[in-house]
């Protein structure tokens, strides 16, 4: 009996928490680029992973937020290049994000893909 109420209990919990995951676009200027040394930060910030926040969106999901805004993780050279053209140029991404996937520290939420372009999804 004790082994059936824990496993309902484990059900209801699991489902509880994924209620709430959220994911999908977000889209703006890129306002915040942030690499770390990796002399400093070895294991969980060294290059190539990187940050980003975008300039007007205040919300993404559970998605931690520095500054304001939802700050999503990458660590992609390419990724990486493409975010420094984007916001040379002020043009617009889109990025998409999942809450539940999170960087290595489990606190901050990965970007899944960036989208630039002149018809950046929405969907």
């Amino acid at each position: 009996m004790i082994k059936k109420l824990a496993f309902g209990l484990t059900l209801f919990l699991a489902a509880a928490v994924n209620a709430h995951a959220a994911s999908g676009f977000v889209k703006g200027k890129i306002k915040n680029v942030r690499v770390h040394d990796a002399k400093e930060y070895p294991n969980t910030w060294a290059p190539p992973i990187f940050w980003i926040t975008l300039e007007g969106v205040t919300t993404a999901g559970n998605c931690q937020k520095w500054a304001g805004n939802p700050l999503f993780v990458m660590d992609s050279q390419m990724a990486f290049s493409m975010v420094l053209a984007y916001q040379m140029a002020g043009k617009e991404v889109a990025i998409y994000f999942d809450d539940t996937k999170l960087n290595v520290e489990n606190a901050w939420c990965r970007a899944i893909y960036i989208t630039g372009g002149d018809q950046v999804p929405t969907y």
